[in-house]
Parts: structure tokens; sequence; C-alpha cells
């Protein structure tokens, strides 16, 4: 279920990138476009990020 999850994440990921991409092209870095795909990739990698944490967290260590 994760997995899926992740690899759905992954497409769209990837979707945005492109997007911005071309957007940024054709429209400038600051059009209301791109910074809406902008916002949205930055969801979706921290939602990739929750999943992983899920699947493999992270040791907590504290430096003394």
């Amino acid at each position: 279920m994760i997995l899926k999850k992740i690899l759905e994440l992954s497409k769209m990921i990837d979707g945005h990138r492109k997007d911005i991409y071309v957007l940024t092209k054709n429209k400038g870095t600051s059009h209301p476009e791109v910074l809406k795909i902008s916002q949205q990739l930055d969801e979706d990698i921290m939602r990739m990020q929750n999943f992983i944490d899920e699947i493999n967290p992270r040791q907590q260590t504290l430096i003394r």
C-alpha cells in the first residue's frame, strides 16, 4: 500500500518538475501557475518524505 503511494507520488513529482520547467521557460519564474505548481511540488515532496520515514525511521541521536 505504501509502496503504491510512493510510486504515484514519484510520478506526480516528476510531472510537476517537468511542468515547472516548461512554464518557467514560457512564462517566467514568478508567474502564478509556476508558483502554484511549485507549492504542490513542495507538498508532494514532504508527503514522500513522510512515507519514507514510515518505512525507515531515522534514529534520533543527541550530541553530548
